[in-house]
């Protein structure tokens, strides 16, 4: 088979694995709405002064994750368009709910492969991405709780996985310690990239400036429902958001982030029906920033998932 040939081959496989993942991410981002009861949420009397600019931006933050993606690439000498970054990043923003955790991340790099780029490199680039957001995320979170809360239980404990996490991330030797622990364990090799200074001092400024506009969105997104709160309470954003992504087993960490955001909030003082009303419909409004990045890539890939990166 000629070289020629392959790439066609290639691009046309990675059309058909592209369009099953988006439409098995949206019968299990259903699946799973349905299941948790989040489809049932009526009667909300929300402040359109605080819920549509805080709306806004949030889907300004979806959009500046996408170029954060992009960066990653062009970081790693994977030179693509905004556009396909966006597209790539949008058309698989719901594989998260797809059990697995991994299919996000092969979600957007399947589209970059298509530009004739390894699959494999491209994988490797969005985890590393996707781990320097979660690690961000988790760093933001425990400042304030360390300052207003250093005693508690569950703060230490967060404490300890952060300070896990970066050395994991960045120590070489402690990284190929736990790597080989857990091979041992599963009995299986795990390969999970180490990331160095280089690759994640240009992305610093990029993921910061999302979880900047998502924490801000947040704010307003409390304030619409007119309770009082203490603004430490936007803190449990990027930390509930982090800690679902580590939590494996929950697809899209449905769950297991709302729980965290309600304890967090909880720990501030706020009653615990207004927290946990919060957090769930923050879920909803959350989805209407995937939502509305999944539809600009369908815009800018023409309506047909059957389109792929020029």
């Amino acid at each position: 088979m000629s070289f020629a040939k392959f790439q066609v081959m290639k691009k046309y496989t990675m059309k058909i694995f592209v369009r099953i993942l988006v439409y098995f991410s949206l019968a299990f981002l259903v699946f799973f709405l349905y299941k948790f009861d989040y489809l049932r949420v009526k009667g909300l009397d929300l402040d359109l002064t605080y819920i549509i600019p805080g709306t806004i931006i949030l889907w300004a933050g979806f959009v500046m994750s996408t170029l954060s993606w992009w960066k990653a690439l062009k970081v790693h000498d994977i030179h693509v368009s905004k556009k396909l970054a966006l597209v790539s990043h949008g058309l698989s923003v719901f594989a998260k709910y797809i059990p697995g955790k991994v299919w996000v991340i092969l979600g957007r790099a399947s589209f970059v492969s298509m530009d004739h780029h390894s699959m494999r490199s491209a994988s490797y680039i969005s985890l590393k991405e996707q781990l320097i957001y979660v690690w961000l995320g988790l760093l933001i979170g425990i400042g304030p709780l360390l300052y207003f809360y250093p005693f508690s239980g569950f703060v230490i404990l967060v404490l300890l996985l952060s300070i896990f996490f970066t050395f994991f991330l960045y120590s070489k030797d402690f990284h190929q310690f736990v790597i080989r622990l857990l091979s041992k364990v599963f009995r299986k090799k795990l390969e999970v990239p180490l990331v160095t200074i280089r690759e994640v001092l240009p992305l610093i400024l990029y993921v910061l400036a999302y979880w900047g506009l998502w924490m801000l969105a947040f704010y307003l997104f409390i304030l619409a429902f007119h309770f009082e709160f203490s603004v430490v309470v936007i803190f449990s954003w990027p930390l509930s958001i982090s800690l679902g992504v580590l939590a494996l087993i929950t697809p899209g960490g449905i769950g297991v982030r709302e729980g965290i955001m309600t304890g967090f909030m909880v720990l501030t003082g706020m009653p615990l029906e207004e927290a946990t009303t919060i957090a769930v419909i923050s879920r909803l409004w959350f989805i209407t920033g995937e939502v509305f990045i999944f539809f600009l890539s369908l815009v800018l890939n023409k309506f047909s998932l059957h389109r792929t990166a020029e």
